[in-house]
């Protein structure tokens, strides 16, 4: 049956069955290499680098330091939201130009000063900036954007938390002010009681006073009474003396006269001596009331010394009581007036401080490069897997094994193949390159550069891919599409090298399609020097080139063997 001829000529004829069975496996490995580096890149966003570069100044208020970005800072760190450096300003800008970082997040100088301001009539957002380079990866540039965004929303909760910390102390100051306040009323209460108490006391020793006055008065009346009555009763004691004495003399003339008339001598020498004896007795009596009346008078004294001895102690603990009472009411105003400020504070926020506390940091952004799309971002990666693509094309459409004329020597078979090779890569490069310029719309940084740097690049590539297929036939060809497989997968044409697996950030520094893709990066956006690409691709050629002049020494004997046209 006819369909059976096909595969009858495959088994009769050697080899082919395993070119059949190889290209047969192609879309697996083209499916299953390249997807697996880039089967899951957001699960390893951990290990995209990225700088901070911490310019921040620490401020000092109310005798408290403030350094936010330090534990901000730590925090990063120890996330797994990237790989986060923190790194000096120089460093950083130094390996995000040549591909070491992908992004920098820079932190302004007055990034705790402004934070400490959050809430207040006058706060300004903080601009929190982050550069990238896109040349690099325009693909990790947009994840730097969501990386940014990530750390602005840490940054926001970070500097909201501890807004609404200060807040809560500063309630809880108020608070303390308004207990503090009702302790000082409490006190003044105790003073007006203490006052209260000091004025009875000092009514009831006014009141003491006063009775003893009264007493005092009356015994002074009395000591009055009786003095006159004593002065009295001396003065009648001189003339009932006297009186005495004359009664005695005329007694004692009369002395011969009867009892008529010493009776009446002697009842009259009785009077007087009875008299004595009352003016004594009243004499007597009238001291003893007046050293009563003295000794009541010195007792009321004592009372009085002591009456006022206490009216001047309360009328000392009233004015403690009422100085008290002035510090207590100053207290109470102070606290009152404050708490009452700062609750008003607290309460009277405008739209724009409760946008500001709820977002404080504001996002800019900033590129070393100038990339203007995804396709810009991607032309570095599919100008290399065009040029690879097109040197194993050709070597698969031509034979750059059978010479048409016989060779003289190795070098003269070299010369017959390897120079229209170069030619046809020159015209296929600069085509592709001016497609891309006038279709495409190609701004590359370094025109001339790109250009030349992609003939290099595909003499460098036509070079590998040609050598395999001269020693290996047909099987070269294959083995350089599975090789390209792998480039594509570890070149990091699409996303960093980075979020790949282990395997593919091992070989992705030894990839040609890497050394292609960082220069052309270069020449397309970033502006970096070339020379150490040019260098290992002009290296690639000479060697390669001088592994074919072998091969075709090795191979001369089967020059004879072959057929020429005239």
């Amino acid at each position: 049956m006819m369909f059976l001829d096909e595969w009858k000529y495959i088994f009769r004829t050697k080899g082919l069955l395993r070119i059949i069975l190889g290209i047969l496996l192609i879309p697996t490995f083209y499916a299953v290499i390249f997807l697996a580096s880039l089967w899951n890149p957001y699960s390893n966003m951990k290990q995209l680098p990225v700088g901070i570069i911490n310019d921040d100044v620490t401020v000092v208020k109310q005798q408290t330091s403030y350094s936010l970005v330090q534990k901000l800072t730590t925090r990063l760190t120890q996330t797994n939201t990237a790989d986060f450096k923190a790194l000096s300003q120089t460093r950083a800008n130094h390996d995000l130009k040549n591909g070491k970082l992908y992004m920098v997040i820079t932190i302004p100088k007055s990034f705790s000063k402004q934070a400490t301001e959050l809430g207040q009539h006058h706060f300004k957002n903080i601009d929190l900036n982050y550069h990238t380079n896109a040349g690099f990866s325009f693909i990790a540039m947009k994840m730097s954007t969501t990386i940014a965004e990530s750390v602005q929303k840490s940054v926001n909760q970070q500097l909201t938390t501890a807004y609404l910390q200060v807040m809560n102390k500063t309630l809880a100051t108020t608070g303390q002010k308004l207990i503090t306040a009702n302790q000082a009323l409490t006190q003044t209460n105790t003073g007006l009681a203490q006052t209260v108490t000091g004025e009875t006391q000092l009514a009831t020793a006014d009141q003491t006073l006063s009775n003893r006055e009264t007493e005092l008065q009356n015994g002074l009346t009395q000591l009055s009474s009786g003095t006159a009555k004593l002065t009295m009763g001396l003065e009648q004691i001189p003339q009932n003396n006297q009186q005495l004495a004359q009664i005695l003399t005329t007694l004692t003339q009369k002395s011969a006269n009867t009892d008529t008339a010493q009776s009446d001598l002697t009842q009259k020498a009785e009077r007087l001596l009875t008299a004595n004896t009352v003016i004594a007795e009243q004499a007597i009596a009238g001291n003893n009331q007046g050293l009563t009346t003295i000794q009541s008078f010195n007792q009321d004294m004592s009372k009085l010394s002591m009456g006022a001895a206490n009216l001047t102690g309360d009328t000392t603990k009233l004015a403690q009581s009422t100085g008290l009472i002035q510090q207590a009411n100053v207290k109470i105003a102070t606290g009152l007036k404050t708490g009452g400020q700062q609750l008003i504070a607290t309460s009277q926020n405008t739209p724009h401080q409760i946008n500001s506390i709820v977002t404080p940091v504001k996002l800019t952004h900033t590129d070393t490069t100038h990339v203007k799309n995804n396709g810009t971002g991607m032309t570095p990666y599919l100008m290399s897997v065009a040029l690879f693509v097109g040197c194993i094309t050709f070597n698969i459409i031509y034979d750059m094994f059978t010479p048409h004329r016989r060779p003289k020597n190795a070098f003269d078979w070299w010369g017959e193949k390897i120079p229209f090779f170069f030619t046809f890569t020159l015209a296929a490069a600069t085509i592709m390159f001016l497609m891309l310029l006038f279709i495409n719309r190609l701004t590359p940084l370094q025109p001339i550069k790109t250009w030349l740097f992609a003939i290099l690049t595909m003499w460098a590539f036509g070079s590998i891919v040609t050598f395999f297929n001269l020693i290996m036939g047909k099987t070269g060809a294959w083995f350089m599409l599975i090789f390209m497989i792998i480039q594509l997968g570890g070149s990091a044409g699409t996303y960093p090298i980075q979020l790949s697996n282990h395997f593919f950030q091992v070989i992705h520094p030894y990839l040609p399609m890497s050394i292609s893709i960082n220069a052309f990066r270069s020449t397309l956006s970033i502006g970096n020097s070339i020379l150490s690409e040019t260098i290992i691709f002009g290296t690639v050629i000479l060697i390669f080139n001088l592994l074919m002049l072998i091969t075709f020494s090795l191979n001369m004997k089967k020059v004879a063997s072959f057929s020429y046209e005239n």
